[in-house]
């Protein structure tokens, strides 16, 4: 299945969550916050969220530093 993800187009696994979605790319979970066809996903809901052909995600990592 395609979906965008920070505006370059990837291919996952049909009926992935996000959660696993993340798992996948080798993101740490802990250090994301996503937005989902430009809507906020609460971190609780991650794993319920079902990703669908087409949907964009954009992942914000927080990263620490001075």
């Amino acid at each position: 299945m395609k979906v965008v993800i920070n505006g370059v187009l990837q291919e996952l696994d049909s009926g992935i969550s996000l959660i696993d979605a993340l798992k996948k790319l080798g993101i740490d979970s802990k250090v994301v916050a996503i937005a989902l066809n430009s809507n906020i996903v609460k971190k609780p809901e991650w794993s319920s969220v079902i990703l669908k052909e087409n949907d964009t995600l954009e992942l914000l990592q927080f990263v620490s530093g001075g």
